[in-house]
């Protein structure tokens, strides 16, 4: 089998009030394949800063094209994976609502809170849960736990690929390094270019960039796919239609200063690492975190499954 058929669905989700607003929605997408097991597992992502829910789908293509069918601890019942509150779709969906908070307001906590109430619906009762993070979207699965009591824990097994977790204590201590790279970043989010008038123009955009042009093609055309929407602007008397990130740039810079929502997502992991297998995957160029934060990892193993580095990636 050289190819898979994935079949997807999207859902718009309720999630609960948070600082005294009313909950915003979290759109989500359940994957499925013609083979998919009704015994198997159940897969939930989250993704990084700047992504969207659909930047697994390559990654999804391959786990469910490379599962043991028969064999109840790697076949795939399905997967979700959600959009964080202020990105992708749900920041189409929520932007009304995100005009009257402010930028960096919708914390990855927050994001936790809202994947810990889809845990708990109907959708996914008495499944066997895996969680699955990328950087922020690591803290945010992370965080998810914490709604429930050791003893009812939702997750068999958690995979973090490059978490972006840390301790007071490393934050401390590596505090100007890291206090310039989210300078760094905010900056480069908020002076990109967000409006193209064709997709084309935009692919060619950021193919030029580094950030981009590193990135596995096929995960690089879900972006221009996904991370785009039209919108209409008036010039003049005249209506035009462009291209615009469904991400919002000051939602996106702002972010990376979300640093208590680290420091409460390795304070929950303590909480829960003897309990759950965890995995933790990073890639070999430090490019976005430093090897201060991956090396803190590996001195965590005694409480870890597995510490994976992947080779000439970032």
């Amino acid at each position: 089998m050289s190819s898979v058929q994935l079949r997807s669905e999207l859902f718009v989700l309720d999630t609960p009030p948070c600082h005294g607003l009313p909950g915003l929605k979290m759109t989500a997408k359940r994957y499925t394949t013609p083979i998919s097991d009704s015994q198997g597992l159940t897969l939930l992502f989250a993704h990084a800063v700047g992504a969207h829910k659909e930047h697994w789908e390559p990654m999804l293509r391959y786990l469910f094209l490379h599962q043991k069918s028969g064999q109840l601890h790697s076949c795939i019942r399905e997967a979700w994976s959600f959009d964080w509150l202020n990105h992708g779709d749900a920041a189409i969906i929520n932007k009304a609502a995100l005009e009257r908070r402010p930028p960096g307001d919708v914390s990855v906590s927050e994001w936790g809170a809202a994947i810990a109430s889809f845990i708990r619906s109907p959708y996914v009762r008495d499944h066997r849960l895996v969680g699955f993070g990328h950087s922020a979207g690591s803290s945010a699965i992370m965080l998810s736990t914490r709604e429930f009591p050791l003893r009812e824990k939702p997750f068999i097994a958690l995979f973090l690929i490059e978490p972006s977790m840390l301790t007071p204590e490393l934050w401390e201590s590596h505090l100007v390094e890291e206090e310039a790279e989210i300078k760094r970043r905010m900056s480069a989010a908020l002076h990109r270019r967000h409006v193209f008038d064709t997709r084309e123009e935009a692919v060619n955009y950021f193919r030029e960039r580094k950030r981009w042009n590193e990135l596995d093609p096929d995960v690089f055309n879900v972006f221009v796919e996904h991370g785009l929407h039209s919108v209409v602007t008036q010039n003049g008397s005249e209506k035009e239609i462009k291209l615009v990130l469904k991400c919002d740039r000051c939602h996106e810079a702002f972010a990376y200063q979300d640093i208590e929502s680290h420091l409460e997502a390795i304070d929950q992991y303590t909480r829960i690492c003897n309990t759950v297998p965890v995995h933790i995957v990073f890639g070999s160029k430090h490019d976005y975190m430093s090897a201060a934060f991956s090396m803190f990892y590996l001195l965590l193993t005694r409480s870890l499954v597995t510490v994976h580095l992947i080779f000439k990636t970032a």
